[in-house]
């Protein structure tokens, strides 16, 4: 154990500098951040229910406030919560029902957490039919034109204000009262962007990517059941003695980030894979895996969370040490998919955290 330990340790210094050379130039965050293309609602104004964001413009974001609060920190790998929906749960017809879900810990490093139960298979199914009367198109990321990167993927968008489709809306007050520490709800332009809806065809994928800058907490609600989200750098037990990535430095990822930003282009997907060569879903970092069609459950394997229709995943895209940096270990992939895939991703950012990111302050 220990030899293999040392092994991939060695491995990771052997790539660091290509690493850092190529993880700006083809991870860069989404093209909503970009460009602005896609609308924003401050969480005062997102949802029906009344969420407390107080009354302090904080720009300055220290320990502790761009990750999990106290109640989920606490959480060990495999520890679970049940905490009520806080909202009304939709169904075809009848009257509204408040019901619980439960927290799980999948993750140390970075932090990640399963929602079991957060949706409905009702509300997944509105949830696609709503998607599927609106104007999906190829879903682009990057750069304008760029279906390479994600591929085999439709995309739409729903809004997550109160004045949107109810059900969306629904789902940013729990998400924000147990997920966002009360300091970020409460700085300057704390806010949730529309719900992002993806249709993957088979073989449909997303390469290794960072969601990147003002998105401090992502939440992918998996609609059908089918998932395929590789965490490559993902630790998921509490022995930090067994973390092969332990000796990354993440301050050089920054750097080069910033600066492939203001003079490099986006390479290809083979470039950036190049980490993920020696790295295999299952047996390395953390890999979420639907249970439809699974033939091969292992549940005793501390690499894969297995979720079903109505689950979601919370993590967190930033250090949570005040330094306001990119948590390169939040880097994830949407695998291929064997079958037809709906997933649909709520991001919420703090614009004056996302104007930090951009005057290069991290």
């Amino acid at each position: 154990m220990m030899m293999k330990r040392r092994t991939i340790q060695l491995l990771f210094l052997a790539i660091q500098t290509q690493f850092v050379l190529h993880l700006a130039l083809i991870l860069s965050p989404t093209k909503y951040i970009k460009t602005g293309r896609h609308k924003f609602t401050p969480l005062r104004s997102s949802s029906g229910t009344q969420i407390d964001t107080g009354s302090t413009d904080e720009t300055c974001f220290p320990e502790g406030t761009l990750g999990p609060p106290p109640h989920l920190r606490a959480l060990r790998i495999g520890d679970k919560m049940k905490v009520p929906q806080e909202r009304p749960i939709y169904y075809g017809d009848g009257a509204p029902q408040v019901m619980e879900f439960a927290i799980e810990r999948v993750s140390s490093t970075p932090d990640v957490f399963v929602l079991r139960d957060f949706l409905q298979s009702e509300e997944c199914d509105a949830i696609m039919r709503v998607a599927s009367q609106l104007n999906m198109s190829p879903a682009e990321t990057v750069t304008d034109g760029d279906t390479a990167s994600r591929k085999n993927c439709d995309v739409t968008w729903i809004p997550s204000g109160a004045n949107g489709f109810p059900l969306v809306s629904s789902l940013v007050a729990p998400i924000a009262k147990y997920f966002l520490s009360d300091h970020f709800k409460a700085s300057d332009g704390a806010g949730v962007e529309d719900l992002q809806v993806l249709k993957y065809e088979q073989a449909g994928e997303f390469v290794l990517h960072h969601d990147g800058q003002g998105r401090s907490l992502t939440v992918i609600y998996y609609i059908n059941g089918v998932g395929g989200t590789w965490f490559p750098l993902a630790h998921t037990s509490e022995n930090s003695d067994d973390d092969p990535c332990a000796d990354m430095d993440q301050s050089k990822m920054d750097e080069s980030f910033a600066h492939s930003r203001k003079y490099s282009s986006p390479q290809n997907k083979a470039e950036a894979l190049q980490l993920g060569d020696n790295f295999e879903p299952g047996k390395n970092g953390l890999l979420v895996q639907g249970v439809q069609g699974a033939t091969d459950l292992d549940e005793s394997n501390p690499n894969v969370s297995y979720i079903k229709k109505g689950d979601a995943v919370a993590f967190y895209n930033y250090m949570d040490d005040g330094s306001k940096r990119f948590d390169w270990r939040a880097l994830h992939a949407g695998l291929p998919a064997d079958e037809v895939k709906w997933i649909a991703n709520h991001w919420f950012r703090s614009n004056s955290l996302l104007e930090e990111t951009l005057s290069n302050k991290i």
